[in-house]
């Protein structure tokens, strides 16, 4: 169980799209690639690499491959 007011969201993206998420700058998020490779804003992530997001009011996730990516959106 998580513990705290969290969502928890899926997605798959093609490789050359991106997505936009945005999120509350009090919020925190936590990206991780099940399969592929992503850039988000500056970081770059392979598959089961995780990243940690916070103080932003939102981010873009830009697939450099084919990905499945798993992303937590918590207080």
């Amino acid at each position: 169980p998580i513990r705290t007011n969290a969502r928890v969201a899926g997605a798959t993206i093609k490789a050359g799209e991106s997505v936009t998420y945005a999120i509350a700058p009090d919020r925190h998020a936590y990206l991780v690639p099940a399969t592929g490779r992503v850039r988000v804003d500056d970081i770059e992530a392979n598959a089961r690499d995780g990243v940690a997001i916070t103080g932003v009011e939102s981010f873009t996730i830009n697939a450099l491959e084919d990905s499945e990516i798993v992303l937590v959106d918590a207080a």
